[in-house]
């Protein structure tokens, strides 16, 4: 059991590197069958409890529902569902992005955002809190403005059942979080604190699997179509880093901390997409798929890339 704990212990203290590292043992995972997908919404249950379990979950969810927090999450939700993904459309067009390109793009603009931007909010010292809240109330909208949204901007798209999204979604938050509040109960929020290399082990461990199912059979079709690969490759770094490059910039020149918070927070949370939802629920799209593995890179960068340029903006300060 020890070994156990060390070896979580040991992923939770580099877990910035370590996911990079799990990036390149991905790219060279062999086709591993079909089955292998069904992994997915345990893994992201677990993602969800291990980031849940770190949190005063009782303190944090009567904050939330007060009516000024209430009004907030809405607010910055409309903006991550429905502001950001138009004025993506807007620069692609005005760029004049390939057109085989514009699903992709739309698709991930309008998903929620992935469920273990919690974790890394706590591992860059953000604010979770804020992070689970943008997390539930973007999970609760995603499912019905996501295919409105995108209808806007794409022809035929393939009928999408909001409620399927809506239910699939709920019962990963509601899963995860009953998980957490079971870990608080059994093992104690003192303990938890104390041990919490332990629990960022446990979010680590749970993103290097995710890897598996999300880059299964990714390599045969990288070696079938390199060029695209690349291309989306780098289609999935621009509006990653690019979005959190703007908040983090848009931070800088703020002088109210609250709001220098809650950009940071937004960082993470607008840049990081939950992209699997739509490519699961849509018909099979190779781009799609490719895309979604793709996009894995910036996301696993993610906790490095935002804390070089944290550590730039508190160097700046002083």
């Amino acid at each position: 059991m020890m070994v156990l704990i060390n070896c979580l212990s040991f992923l939770g203290k580099h877990a910035k590197l370590c996911l990079p590292l799990g990036l390149c043992v991905a790219f060279i995972l062999p086709d591993l069958g079909d089955q292998i997908r069904h992994m997915v919404p345990l893994i992201i249950i677990i993602i969800y409890s291990s980031a849940m379990v770190r949190l005063n979950l009782r303190t944090a969810i009567r904050g939330a529902v007060q009516p000024h927090r209430l009004v907030q999450s809405i607010g910055l939700s409309l903006i991550i569902l429905i502001l950001i993904p138009c004025l993506f459309v807007m620069a692609a067009r005005g760029l004049g992005l390939v057109e085989i390109f514009m699903p992709v793009l739309i698709w991930y603009a309008v998903a929620p955002p992935i469920a273990s931007t919690v974790w890394m909010c706590l591992l860059l010292g953000f604010r979770p809190v804020l992070a689970m809240e943008l997390i539930v109330m973007t999970s609760l909208i995603a499912p019905f403005s996501g295919p409105f949204v995108s209808s806007l901007f794409l022809t035929n798209v393939a009928p999408l059942d909001p409620f399927d999204l809506f239910i699939r979604l709920g019962v990963m938050i509601i899963a995860g979080g009953g998980l957490a509040l079971l870990g608080q109960w059994f093992v104690g929020n003192a303990r938890i604190e104390r041990n919490h290399n332990v629990f960022d082990g446990i979010s680590t461990f749970a993103m290097l699997a995710f890897l598996i199912p999300v880059f299964n059979g990714v390599s045969m079709q990288m070696s079938a179509s390199p060029a695209l690969a690349v291309q989306l490759l780098g289609l999935a770094v621009l509006m990653n880093f690019g979005t959190q490059l703007f908040m983090m910039a848009l931070a800088f020149f703020l002088r109210a901390n609250q709001a220098k918070d809650t950009l940071n927070v937004m960082a993470v949370i607008a840049g990081n997409r939950n992209v699997g939802l739509y490519y699961a629920a849509l018909p099979y799209d190779p781009i799609m798929g490719l895309f979604t593995a793709m996009y894995q890179v910036p996301l696993y960068l993610t906790p490095l890339f935002l804390g070089w340029l944290s550590k730039i903006q508190k160097r700046t300060k002083k």
